[in-house]
């Protein structure tokens, strides 16, 4: 019988035109992939491939054979995978952009860590999933946690803090408030009322409320604040890399706390499963500890 190595070898120098790169795939040396396809040439009685100016190419014969073979080794492989995840289960979670990328992502390391076996398929969203209709096992909302028909758990209530490029105080990270007033007002578009309710919250005015950008996004803004462009009015926990890496400061000015907050929620009318159970009890645990950066060894 043929060598399924030795086509395999074949297969991957067809796929990709390359001797190095096929190699590599294949995790063997140039030379050993060399030997294999002339093993490979013996047991057909075939030349598959000639040497040319730039490197191994494929034969009449050898592009017969790959025609022939098409796609059988990445079916082959699609298969082993599918098999090796039999075991691992999905996890399906809507949440809002900001709250992914800011907060979420950076901490699954240590989710997946913990918990090998669960796949997470994570989608975010503006609107409201429906947690009857959708096929999400869960979801982490912004609001006032008034919503009928979901199993609900407060991960952390939503505050406003100012935060700001440290060359924009002169290195001071804790400079006089009066700073405020020479520093532009970075906005988001859906997030308008951010800079509004810090200042009436705080009691403190500003000469321009619209002197700064407006962005899509607020990580966006908080991009924008990296870089020097101004202040932005933000959630704590969104900035907390930044802060942390020393991009931008917090000064020990107001804080204000708002009437809504991020939730864990999920449908209550199905069963609690082991994979959303484990996924709530983590996310419990992540929102009351500042996050620390992933040490590797």
């Amino acid at each position: 019988m043929v060598s399924l190595r030795a086509l395999h070898a074949f297969s991957l120098l067809a796929k990709h035109g390359r001797a190095a790169r096929a190699a590599e795939d294949l995790g063997v040396t140039p030379s050993a992939l060399t030997h294999l396809l002339r093993s490979l040439e013996n047991e057909l009685g075939a030349a598959l491939v000639i040497r040319d100016g730039r490197g191994l190419a494929l034969t009449e014969e050898g592009q017969r054979l790959s025609s022939n073979l098409g796609n059988s080794f990445d079916q082959i492989e699609h298969a082993v995978e599918a098999f090796r995840r039999r075991s691992r289960t999905e996890l399906r979670i809507s949440t809002l952009s900001t709250v992914a990328t800011r907060w979420l992502i950076p901490r699954l390391p240590d989710f997946q860590e913990k918990h090998p076996d669960i796949e997470l398929l994570i989608s975010t969203s503006m609107r409201m999933v429906d947690l009857d209709r959708e096929s999400y096992d869960c979801a982490i909302r912004l609001g006032d946690g008034a919503w009928p028909h979901v199993e609900r758990h407060m991960l952390w209530q939503e505050d406003l803090v100012v935060a700001f490029a440290p060359q924009l105080s002169n290195g001071d990270p804790n400079p006089d408030i009066k700073l405020l007033d020479k520093l532009k007002l970075l906005h988001t578009s859906s997030r308008r009322e951010d800079w509004p309710h810090w200042l009436k919250g705080t009691g403190l005015p500003h000469p321009d409320q619209t002197s700064g950008a407006m962005f899509e996004s607020r990580n966006m803004a908080i991009q924008a604040a990296v870089a020097g462009m101004g202040a932005v009015a933000i959630d704590t926990r969104f900035v907390e890399q930044e802060v942390a890496a020393g991009h931008l400061v917090v000064p020990d000015w107001p804080r204000l706390s708002l009437e809504s907050g991020y939730w864990f929620v999920r449908n209550s009318n199905r069963p609690l499963t082991r994979p959303v159970a484990s996924f709530q009890k983590w996310l419990m645990e992540q929102s009351q500890q500042p996050f620390k950066a992933r040490q590797d060894a």
